[in-house]
């Protein structure tokens, strides 16, 4: 890792290996003018591709949240989108000199270091967009949903059919530290992580229970939490600014990126 400047940067840059691509991925910075909003430039057939972090840019949810524009493509966005709101950052150029964000240990800790590094301040981002009636997306037995209230949470409520997960609740608010999401660790399968060569980066499923121990005890659902602020991010604006309760019950990416398409609509067409 390294930060360019003094003090308080305007630029850092950070690189790390893909998971996927399994190439090195270099990735720069900026803090860019008030209203710019979060963009992407994706390097491309010897060019940088612009793409907003922006749910209309959306090509997959399978897994991840990939980006795209023509044939560019950007994988893995969820965690540093979800770095980027905690920390309050609202406008962003970040150039990527590859296919996929770098997953790091599949939190989105290491980013909020990086960022604090450089001398950025968190920043308290006010709940000023009001709802004025709920918002619901669902498939079959899992929703999520926007709620009105005075200020920002989340909350999810995960089923799972494994002995070390089960059912479990979990909520998170602005009155609490981002640390308590941030930290929190990607999981999945032992064997969906040796194929991708991720034996010992981050936390695998065994038969009876994970493959390191949790930083909390809840750790995956936390995840869950910590993939949904960065899902909600793609609705253009930071999702802390709502004044909404959000509520997933067992959604994933799709659900997510739906919620912030109907977010984003909304904003624009100023019912909001």
């Amino acid at each position: 890792m390294t930060t360019r400047g003094s003090c308080q940067q305007q630029t850092i840059s950070f690189s790390g290996r893909g998971v996927t691509s399994r190439q090195d991925i270099s990735v720069e910075i900026t803090r860019s003018e008030p209203g710019s909003g979060i963009v992407f430039e994706i390097s491309h057939d010897g060019t940088f591709v612009p793409i907003p972090a922006h749910a209309d840019f959306v090509v997959h949810t399978l897994r991840n949240v990939a980006l795209g524009a023509g044939n560019a493509r950007l994988c893995i966005v969820e965690h540093f989108l979800a770095a980027a709101s905690l920390f309050g950052l609202t406008d962003l150029l970040v150039k990527v000199d590859g296919p996929e964000m770098p997953l790091g240990d599949g939190s989105a800790a290491f980013w909020i270091d990086l960022f604090a590094s450089a001398g950025w301040r968190q920043c308290t981002i006010a709940p000023c967009i009001k709802l004025t009636e709920p918002i619901v997306v669902s498939n079959q037995d899992k929703v999520v949903l926007a709620i009105p209230d005075d200020r920002f949470s989340v909350s999810y409520h995960m089923d799972w059919d494994h002995p070390a997960i089960g059912k479990i609740w979990q909520v998170w608010d602005t009155t609490m530290d981002i640390s308590e999401l941030s930290h929190a660790r990607t999981f999945g399968t032992i064997s969906e992580h040796k194929l991708l060569g991720l034996e010992n980066e981050v936390v695998s499923l065994t038969t009876s229970g994970f493959s390191q121990p949790l930083r909390f005890p809840d750790e995956p659902v936390r995840h869950k939490l910590l993939d949904l602020v960065g899902d909600l991010t793609l609705s253009g604006v930071n999702p802390m600014a709502f004044a909404a309760k959000f509520v997933s019950i067992k959604a994933g990416h799709e659900l997510d990126v739906g919620l912030a398409r109907r977010l984003s609509q909304a904003v624009r067409s100023s019912k909001l």
